[in-house]
């Protein structure tokens, strides 16, 4: 896992926030799920699974974000895993993460109940069904709940559901038939450059899902963060750092990690600087592209006749290298050809000086 996805991760991870994304995006903004009722979750577990010939094998799961959601009594499992790339697999991902999730469920019931009836606590006492199941008739698991958060700029294009998966070269009507047979899965994507209904979140969620539906466009970036700057102008440590990973700038927004987590960043000026930066960046592209084009029209016609509009530094330069580089080719050939210098020079307006130093290139 990179540095950068942790930084999101980390950011998502913060009980306010996780509670906040999902009462919006499955609540509607209702104030469901609170964040004092969150319990973190190991990411990773080992689940030891064991067939009916006794055989035993491991399966792991990992999970970027988990959390048990509680009130009285645990009421059910949320995860999120945050993609910055496309997953053209993410349904049977999610679906064995989830399956594994309900696995474990079970197992640490069973436990449970080998730990009273060694102990000999009373009212422990199973049917041979329920032995073989290792499940009891009264036992009952959580929902699993997953959120697939997607930030790449890129539009997902990878399955939504299991049956965008399968390839049934039959008949529609025996595709549709057979559909009824074969349990479906969904996955629950957050497009988190393109969420709708803004409003519906409470943290700054809010803020930087609207920040993220400009992030094509620069200057329109620049307005939004100036118009909401009471909350750009003291973002945290935690929120800076996921920003530079949702905006894609990690080489030109710096590094705050080793920053206080106390300390506030001032996102306006970050992102004047990372205009500023963008601009310098792109006249020295320009420059170079203009002076290499610049050459290379000078090299075939003997002149530059300028370069395209916004390389402004580089056309001066690219002309006078163009020019010179030009002359030489013409002076070569001609004087292959047998003309004279003064020949030469009535046709190019060369000095003598340029004409000898080609001649003196060619002897060599």
């Amino acid at each position: 896992m990179g540095k950068a996805d942790i930084a999101v991760k980390n950011w998502l991870s913060d009980n306010g926030r996780f509670a906040d994304l999902f009462n919006g995006m499955i609540f509607g903004g209702r104030q469901v799920i609170r964040p004092e009722e969150l319990d973190t979750m190991d990411r990773e577990t080992d689940i030891i699974i064991t067939d009916k010939n006794g055989k035993s094998r491991g399966m792991q799961r990992h999970r970027d974000i988990a959390k048990r959601w509680k009130r009285q009594v645990a009421l059910a499992v949320l995860a999120c895993e945050a993609q910055n790339d496309i997953n053209y697999a993410m349904p049977v991902r999610n679906m064995t993460q989830d399956g594994l999730s309900y696995t474990d469920q079970i197992r640490i019931q069973w436990k449970e109940k080998e730990k009273a009836k060694k102990s000999g606590r009373k009212g422990n006492k199973l049917t041979g069904e329920e032995y073989l199941s290792r499940f009891g008739k009264e036992d009952k698991i959580f929902p699993v709940i997953t959120l697939v958060f997607y930030y790449d700029v890129k539009k997902w294009d990878a399955a939504l559901e299991l049956y965008d998966m399968f390839e049934l070269d039959i008949e529609q009507k025996d595709a549709e038939l057979l559909k009824k047979y074969i349990p479906n899965y969904r996955i629950n994507l957050i497009d988190a450059g393109n969420v709708k209904h803004l409003e519906r979140f409470r943290t700054d969620l809010q803020q930087v899902f609207g920040m993220l539906q400009c992030r094509s466009e620069k200057e329109k970036l620049q307005e939004y963060i100036r118009k909401n700057k009471d909350y750009f102008e003291s973002v945290d440590v935690e929120t800076y750092q996921a920003m530079r990973e949702l905006l894609r700038s990690e080489r030109i927004m710096r590094d705050m990690s080793s920053a206080g987590k106390e300390e506030k960043i001032d996102m306006c000026r970050a992102m004047e600087e990372w205009y500023a930066d963008a601009v310098r960046e792109g006249r020295a592209a320009g420059m170079k592209q203009g002076i290499a084009e610049g050459l290379a029209e000078g090299r075939t016609e003997g002149r530059a006749e300028g370069i395209a509009e916004g390389r402004a530094e580089g056309i001066a330069e690219g002309r006078a290298k163009g020019r010179a580089e030009g002359r030489k080719v013409i002076i070569r050939t001609m004087l292959t050809k047998g003309l004279s210098p003064e020949e030469i020079a009535s046709y190019t307006d060369a000095t003598d000086e340029e004409i000898d130093q080609v001649r003196k290139e060619m002897e060599k």
